[in-house]
């Protein structure tokens, strides 16, 4: 017999970013940071406080700030069909923060073309958009917002990576 509850449970939701990390080595933020609001991995945050004392993230609210990659495992329970597209990190949630080291690799399906439509290729440069939550190619190498990111990153693989039924591209953290 069905239930409202198992309905629940197994009803498909929408789709969050989904990626991956591309090194064994990485540096985290020691016991991670808790999220002040509901936030997908792979999107660049930045750090504070909360009143207890705890560390927390948010969304980067400024495109020329320094930020982390928020990467948190994602725990499956495939016998209820869930599937990676449907992680992200909750409000009051504890969120891995990875220190994003000059040369280190992951792969997201937050990345576009600044113009939206171009062909992504490799050793373009690309950039996080905290007001698109996405990582932006500057395809035509007239974006203005490159020069002054905080946080830039080196296209290095568009090959049909998929992850979760999503196209995934490779980026490697820049600067």
């Amino acid at each position: 017999m069905a239930s409202e509850v198992l309905k629940a449970l197994t009803d498909k939701k929408s789709k969050h970013v989904v990626g991956s990390l591309n090194n064994a080595e990485v540096r985290t933020i020691n016991q991670g940071a808790i999220a002040e609001a509901d936030i997908d991995n792979y999107m660049i945050v930045e750090l504070g406080f909360n009143e207890e004392g705890e560390r927390t993230f948010k969304l980067l609210s400024d495109v020329t700030h320094k930020g982390y990659l928020v990467a948190s495992p994602e725990n499956y329970m495939a016998e209820l069909g869930e599937n990676i597209s449907g992680f992200f990190n909750g409000k009051g949630e504890r969120g891995r923060i990875v220190i994003q080291d000059f040369g280190k690799r992951f792969e997201c399906s937050n990345v576009v073309a600044s113009d939206g439509s171009s062909a992504i290729k490799n050793g373009m440069e690309a950039y996080f958009d905290p007001e698109k939550k996405q990582f932006i190619v500057d395809v035509k190498k007239s974006d203005s917002k490159l020069a002054t990111a905080g946080n830039k990153y080196i296209v290095v693989d568009v090959e049909g990576n998929t992850l979760g039924g999503q196209q995934t591209i490779r980026l490697e953290v820049a600067m």
